[in-house]
Formats: structure tokens, sequence, C-alpha cells
């Protein structure tokens, strides 16, 4: 039976949230209380002096490789792994700077390798990060064939009066969503059991969107920007993550891209809303000045718009249609 839920598809979210719990809980260790604290959990911060943190994060592609490796189109997935570390690193004001990959393979491939590799330097390029080293591993008895893997893990700085911690969003506050370029990297151990057919497989690969260049610019404007959302596995409630006291109301939703139409005619929309980024890439969340935030995201080529406001029924979003998301992601 095709499935048409992210469980049925092989990913369970609440048994990974209880994983990360339990690993909190046995890696605390007293020099954690000297980190700070930035919004949503997307980055680690470790003080290098008063004034200056430097936040670390690491990720994955997932399932895309599956695809990239069906279709032999290898060229894009290194910008996906780059944009997966950096798109968290902005979201608690950090500055992107320094990227290093992880690559395993069963054999080394000269031409696999280096078209993932020109991905890498596209997405450090985008992302105005340098690619400042990794590591390849030929591991022929744990992959089989062309199987591989591979992890991005970045590196930035944040000045501690512009850390991104959420704790001053309130409901009123509006939220601006910036267009996603379609699924990016997020629900494809799911979509790629329900979309069977080339064209939709080729969508699939379009790279992930890196935001870096238009935040990085409006924080400088001290204060503007309130909070910040990568949404990535888990849909739209990633947003909940910012701050456990206001929820959302989204009532202006941007247009929904094409690849998610189609998902849609055999996945329920509760379950497209608690998977995909359904055409929002990126939430900021602000009490001041809109139209500067829009232009600026306008400038470097994307689209955004106020697509609702923060609320008091906290730990819930309600998304105009009736559905309601809610619970920690």
């Amino acid at each position: 039976m095709e499935p048409n839920t992210y469980a049925q598809a092989g990913v369970n979210i609440a048994k990974a949230e209880a994983f990360v719990e339990r690993l909190k809980k046995q890696s605390r260790r007293p020099g954690h209380k000297d980190l700070w604290k930035g919004a949503g959990g997307y980055a680690a911060i470790m003080p290098i002096n008063n004034d200056i943190g430097m936040a670390l994060t690491t990720d994955g592609v997932g399932t895309k490789l599956l695809i990239a490796l069906e279709l032999n189109k290898l060229e894009t997935i290194g910008i996906d792994l780059v944009a997966m570390c950096a798109n968290d690193l902005i979201c608690v004001g950090a500055k992107p700077s320094g990227f290093l990959d992880y690559y395993a393979t069963s054999k080394l491939d000269d031409r696999m390798a280096d078209d993932l590799i020109k991905g890498i330097v596209e997405g450090c390029d985008q992302a105005d990060m340098l690619l400042v080293g990794g590591e390849t591993a030929e591991l022929p008895d744990l992959y089989e064939g062309k199987h591989f893997d591979i992890a991005g893990f970045a590196a930035g700085l944040v000045r501690r009066d512009e850390l991104l911690t959420g704790e001053s969003i309130q409901p009123g506050d509006k939220l601006i969503g910036v267009a996603s370029t379609g699924i990016h990297s997020n629900g494809l151990s799911l979509a790629r059991k329900v979309l069977t057919d080339k064209k939709w497989k080729e969508e699939l690969l379009t790279p992930t969107a890196i935001y870096v260049k238009p935040v990085v610019q409006l924080l400088g404007g001290r204060g503007l920007i309130k909070g910040v959302a990568n949404i990535t596995g888990g849909g739209w409630r990633n947003i909940l993550r910012l701050n456990a006291n206001v929820g959302y109301r989204i009532n202006n939703p941007l247009s929904l891209p094409e690849v998610f139409v189609e998902l849609g005619k055999k996945v329920s929309s509760l379950e497209m809303y608690k998977t995909f980024n359904m055409g929002m890439g990126l939430a900021v969340i602000t009490s001041g000045d809109t139209d500067k935030i829009i232009e600026t995201f306008k400038e470097f080529n994307f689209k955004a718009q106020v697509v609702g406001e923060a609320t008091e029924n906290k730990g819930h979003i309600e998304i105009d249609g009736g559905i309601v998301l809610g619970g920690k992601i």
C-alpha cells in the first residue's frame, strides 16, 4: 500500500523528538550552563568572550540522495547540504563563516565526488561561507554499490546583542513568509514514494534556497527581527520552536508550488503541513517595518509577504481553512 503519512514512509518525528530529549539528559555537563540560548535550538552557541559567540550546527540531505542517484544527477545535492546548515545558523542571528563536509561511500567515484564538491562550493558561495575542510571515507562493507551519505558542519559568529532568542515575540507581531524553491530537503521519504513519475522526481531535486544574505543584512537593524524559523522536517510546526508562550494565525499564505499541489492529491492537508514547508521556506517574526523586510528579500530575488501574526493561543498554529497544528518539534 502506498504510504500517505510521514510515519508510514518510515519517519517517526515523535520518536526522534523523544531521542533528542534523552540525548540532552545524558550529555548534560556543568559547562552547558555557559552556552548562550538561541531561538528554536537551531544551533549551539559557545561564547568566545562576553560579546561574541560561535554558533555551531550540523545536518544532512536525507533520502534526497536516493533520488539524485536514481536520476544520476548529483550537482545540486551539495547546495542542499550547505543550505540545511546555513539556514539554521541565521535562525539564531549568526553570520555563517566556515563549512566542513563528511562524504562516506563504498568506493570513491571521481565524477560523483567532483559533482558533489561543485555543489558544496556553490552553496558556500551563496551563503558567504568558506569550505575549510572535510573528510572522505571509503567504506565498502557499509555502503553497497554507488550508495553514499554526506553530512555538513557549519560555524558562524554572533554578537550577543544580535542573538535571536525569540523571547520578545508577543501576540500581534507580524509573521512574514519567505518563499521556498520547492520541497527543499525534508519530507523526501514520503514524497519519493508518492511521486513516482520522472517529471516529479526531477522537480524534487530543485536545490534548497539559501536565505543567508538577506537575513544577515536585516540583522544589522538591531531589534528589527524577533525570530527566524527555518521550515524543515516537521513543517510549519517549526515556527512554534521560537517561543512557547505564543501561537500563530496564518491566513495569507504564499502561493503553493506545483509539487505540493500534486502531493496533496494523495496526502491529507494536515499531514502536508506537518511534514512539508508548503511554499514557505523561512518564517520571520517582527513588530517592526514589514515593508523593509519584504523589500530586502526582494532585492535578493526572494518572494516574501506578511502571511499572518502571533496570537495568544500558545503552542498552536491556526491555518486559514480550519487546520490547527500543535505540539513540539
